[in-house]
């Protein structure tokens, strides 16, 4: 029923209120309708007692001189003589035992009463009683008393059709109340909704006009004043949200602009940086080759730091140019299947893979938006993480997997190697930032922070988490679903 009634209520303002008021209406009538039937029921009730009980008191009072005589003639005319009354159905007068004395059908003279009801009146205490009552009919019984002394009863029995007959029209009455009720209830709420939700609809198309950046506003025509009040408060708001709006798309503006110049400085730099850089290094060099062992052994060492210092140098400017070489175009989004992207990113990865004997397993993966060319790198540069920072006491495994949570697609790369400690996660990301400084492992400190710059350009989240008690660690990335052209891995 509730379930019924939710449906019911379900949709426009404009139909809860009508429903509501026609609801209110008919229970408030019903109510009336229902009290007012009762309360006449009670009153024809009394009615109908009351007059019996008048009827049976004049018998009693008539019939105590003939019951005194003993004269049975007298008493029966004493009740025959209410015969005309309209509502009568018998009048009888009966002597202690049930011997009926008196009665005004005279076929039952001299019989004794005998059903339950007349046995426990006889038995019972000498007061007036209402025997029997009934939707058709009420019987009061009073008793014939001569200084205390109980001669007789007296019985009258009344019919009340006509005062049914008149509480079933006052219950045609209620239920045309009550219909009544309903249909001014309705109008009244149509005549309410038209003046009210109409502006309340007029006030939601233009909120949906402002969702979709369209900034005409139509004003309302002669609103209620709590109407105009909102309608007030609404155009403020929605001037306040334009304004702030044209800021904040100024600033972007500008910030983006910013951003793309101060990247276009770095890379500028770090390219004409790459020139002199080889140039010192492959003079460094050249010092190195013709005159070491020639000159003292500090000379040869500290020509030995030129060379490794600028070597170092040239993988850092490199791995810069390759981090803002890193950036998501939207022109160049299309539809990637990661199976793929992860099986040229093994291709480009071979050479590592066969010396370290790597063993790889990837799941399923599915299809999502992006730059081929990123996916790849992004890929490549957690393996070769994985490669890079292996255990040396066991097989390299690593493992990539997919599965959808929600609304979003959830990837990870997990390995066996070293692993890293929970508290240096989040700074594995920073730029530079190398967390072993084993010489004999490559790299210059940029590959995780491609990875995130990467996973960040498509709306993505990039984490480490442990491998819960087991060697190495996982790189988990999340994808919200509206990346995803199919829900289904590939």
């Amino acid at each position: 029923m509730m379930k019924a009634l939710r449906t019911l209520l379900a949709g426009s303002v404009r139909r809860r209120l009508v429903i509501g008021v026609a609801v209110v209406h008919a229970v408030l009538m019903t109510l009336f309708a229902v009290d007012l039937v009762y309360r006449q029921m009670q009153f024809l009730k009394a009615k109908s007692v009351s007059e019996a009980s008048g009827l049976a008191r004049q018998i009693s009072i008539n019939s105590v001189s003939w019951l005194l005589a003993d004269d049975v003639r007298g008493l029966s005319e004493v009740v025959r003589a209410l015969r005309t009354h309209p509502n009568l159905v018998y009048a009888m007068v009966t002597d202690p035992q049930g011997q009926v004395l008196a009665h005004t059908d005279l076929d039952r003279l001299g019989f004794y009463v005998t059903d339950a009801r007349s046995l426990d009146l006889l038995n019972g205490p000498a007061e007036i009683r209402t025997v029997a009552q009934s939707r058709r009919r009420v019987e009061v019984a009073m008793p014939v008393m001569v200084e205390n002394r109980l001669m007789g009863w007296v019985r009258v029995a009344l019919d009340q059709s006509e005062e049914i007959a008149s509480l079933q029209t006052t219950q045609w009455e209620g239920l045309f109340y009550i219909l009544t009720a309903i249909v001014v209830g309705t109008l009244c709420a149509l005549w309410i909704a038209k003046y009210l939700t109409g502006d309340l609809q007029k006030l939601g198309e233009t909120v949906e006009r402002l969702a979709a950046n369209d900034r005409q506003m139509t004003p309302l025509t002669n609103p209620a004043r709590e109407m105009a009040r909102l309608e007030q408060a609404f155009v403020a708001m929605s001037q306040t949200i334009w304004r702030r709006e044209d800021e904040l798309r100024l600033s972007v503006s500008q910030l983006a602009a910013t951003n793309a110049e101060l990247e276009r400085f770095a890379y500028l730099a770090s390219h004409d940086l790459q020139e002199p850089l080889r140039s010192v290094v492959s003079f460094a060099q050249l010092l190195e080759v013709r005159y070491k062992g020639r000159l003292d052994t500090d000379a040869d060492q500290f020509i030995g730091f030129i060379v490794e210092g600028g070597r170092r140098m040239s993988q850092q400017v490199q791995g810069l140019q390759e981090f803002f070489r890193a950036e998501t175009h939207g022109g160049r989004l299309a539809p990637v299947p990661l199976a793929e992207a992860a099986a040229e990113a093994l291709w480009r990865l071979q050479e590592p893979l066969r010396q370290a004997k790597v063993e790889v397993e990837i799941g399923e993966l599915p299809v999502l938006l992006g730059d081929r060319r990123q996916w790849v790198l992004l890929l490549q540069n957690l393996m070769d993480n994985a490669i890079k920072y292996r255990a040396p006491d066991r097989q390299v495994q690593i493992r990539l997997g997919a599965r959808q949570e929600g609304e979003s697609w959830l990837i990870w790369v997990t390995d066996n190697g070293r692993g890293i400690a929970a508290e240096n996660r989040e700074l594995a990301f920073r730029l530079f930032m190398r967390l072993d400084i084993d010489e004999n492992v490559p790299g210059t400190g940029v590959g995780l922070a491609v990875c995130r710059k990467i996973v960040e350009g498509l709306d993505g989240q990039i984490w480490i988490e442990g491998n819960g008690g087991d060697p190495g660690c996982t790189v988990m990335m999340r994808f919200p679903l509206p990346r995803s052209v199919e829900t289904a891995p590939a």
